[in-house]
């Protein structure tokens, strides 16, 4: 590549900017990974074997851990900044295919949808409502818009299989998907479609956005992977579709056989398998769609839940390290997306459980003195947590870090889940999006196991405060463990348990 184009990619991609945080988060990254390697070969020196199950359980946590942090580093190494102005097409505009997919959601979330497309500012659209559900209403709907409409009779696959239904039936050399709830801008397809005039680009996808009620308790915006993470993936040639909102090439669609009908949801699946076979993508960092985000703790733990175990169903059955077509920054970017999940559904409920068991029975994990665990582990996790919010853009702060925590039992039931269906896809649901009222013993149901949690930490400290006075250290310390513990998972506990305090929406 000539000077003057690397010179004209590093304006339009803001490297200059970049380059010296970049820098910066290398320096952080090497000397996260050296504190953390010095504490864990001290670690492997001092553990007391009198436990075997709890030393096994607290090693393999810490193991769990620090792979993660290589993972992510290797992940978020790179960003690239595409421009708001985008890519403008040269000469007459293509054709272009929306396939909008629907199944059973209500006329209030879907009438304001297909009203928006309605809108949108394109001369070579042809717009297909693809009705899982079958309703009278969607279709007078659609027909009053000038909208194809069809409904097939056999509903295999979910989503994956109605968009390869819709695939049948168009034609266009490209093909926009958009889900039920996101409401489109009229720019949509200006902002993407300029992309595909570079032959080997076969998806570009957008930043998602959402309603959520003010504050965001759930953290539904997911600002660390649209602000950081698919960044980062961007520069990589591994950004994901995100299902909704993003434009495809036909050619590739049907190079890889259609949309993935093995997951629960396609998008993760069929962006991998479209960069296995030499595909690239864009990621357009500003929002183009308006979603509408779960609005109780089932339908937020189902879509979490869904989402899991997907990206552990690739981890374990089609792992993109088996991939040739794959590059290793490729790789690692897919194999972070389930590997996250094991992290916070099994380390950390090890790391909430630890202060419990040494509180009950007076028994550390380790032959070293309590002091000494504290002077090699702080220094480890200060510079982790100094390494995640700069490689995050301070993206990923303690809010994100207690949303994902309060789940971690969600996650483990999706680890057990991706493990029992290596080949036939889980039972799907269509998440709903409506406020639902749901009494308070379904919500303590749902949130039984970080209430135990909670109870078992008191209890402990309770417990611990009554025996050890004598040993202060030993005391103080697991005493401030089994409140992070609580400090972890309480929001995440408190928003599903009393929604009407947290959920006024914006």
């Amino acid at each position: 590549m000539s000077t003057d184009s690397n010179s004209g990619r590093s304006r339009r991609y803001k490297d200059s900017i970049l380059t010296p945080l970049r820098k910066k988060n290398r320096v952080l990254y090497t000397l996260t990974i050296l504190a953390g390697i010095v504490y864990l070969q001290w670690l492997f020196r001092v553990l007391d074997w009198g436990h075997p199950v709890v030393a096994s359980l607290f090693v393999v946590a810490e193991l769990i851990c620090f792979l993660c942090i290589l993972v992510w580093a290797d992940m978020l190494s790179e960003e690239r900044l595409h421009p708001r102005e985008t890519m403008p097409w040269k000469g007459r505009l293509p054709e272009v295919d929306l396939l909008v997919t629907v199944c059973r959601e209500p006329m209030e979330i879907v009438r304001p949808t297909l009203e928006a497309v309605a809108k949108i500012d394109y001369p070579h659209l042809h717009v297909m409502v693809l009705d899982d559900g079958h309703s009278k209403e969607v279709k007078e709907l659609a027909q009053k818009l000038k909208f194809g409409y069809s409904a097939r009779k056999e509903k295999i696959a979910a989503k994956g299989g109605n968009l390869n239904h819709g695939m049948r039936i168009t034609k266009s050399p490209f093909v926009m998907t958009l889900d039920a709830d996101q409401i489109p801008k009229p720019e949509v397809i200006h902002r993407m479609i300029g992309y595909f005039q570079i032959p080997k680009i076969g998806f570009v996808g957008s930043r998602q956005s959402f309603r959520v009620p003010a504050h965001d308790p759930w953290g539904n915006k997911d600002t660390v992977f649209y602000e950081a993470m698919q960044i980062s993936k961007n520069a990589h040639n591994a950004s994901i579709s995100c299902g909704s909102g993003v434009i495809y090439r036909r050619k590739a669609i049907e190079e890889i056989g259609g949309f993935c009908e093995w997951s629960l949801v396609e998008d993760l699946h069929s962006s991998m398998l479209l960069e296995d076979k030499g595909w690239h993508s864009v990621y357009y960092p500003f929002a183009l769609t308006e979603g509408t985000a779960p609005s109780d703790i089932f339908a937020q733990q189902q879509q979490r839940r869904q989402w899991a175990t997907d990206s552990l169903r690739i981890l374990f059955w089609d792992n993109p390290f088996c991939r040739k077509g794959l590059s290793w920054h490729q790789k690692v970017s897919y194999f972070h997306f389930g590997y996250h999940y094991i992290m916070f559904g099994i380390a950390y409920p090890i790391f909430f459980l630890m202060p419990i068991w040494v509180l009950f029975t007076g028994q550390f994990v380790l032959s070293a003195p309590l002091w000494l665990f504290v002077l090699y582990r702080i220094p480890y996790l200060g510079l982790m947590r100094w390494m995640n919010s700069s490689m995050t853009n301070h993206k990923q702060d303690m809010k994100s870090f207690q949303v994902q925590s309060g789940l971690w039992f969600v996650y483990l039931v999706a680890i057990f889940t991706a493990l029992a269906h290596p080949q036939v896809r889980p039972k799907y649901r269509v998440n709903t999006k409506v406020v639902r009222d749901i009494n308070f013993f379904a919500r303590v149901l749902a949130l039984m196991p970080n209430l135990l949690l909670i109870a078992l930490s008191f209890a402990a400290i309770v417990y611990g405060y009554m025996h050890y006075q004598s040993r202060p250290t030993y005391l103080w310390i697991h005493i401030f463990w089994c409140a992070w513990s609580v400090f972890s998972v309480l929001p995440a506990t408190l928003v599903g348990l009393f929604p009407d305090s947290f959920m006024k929406r914006k």
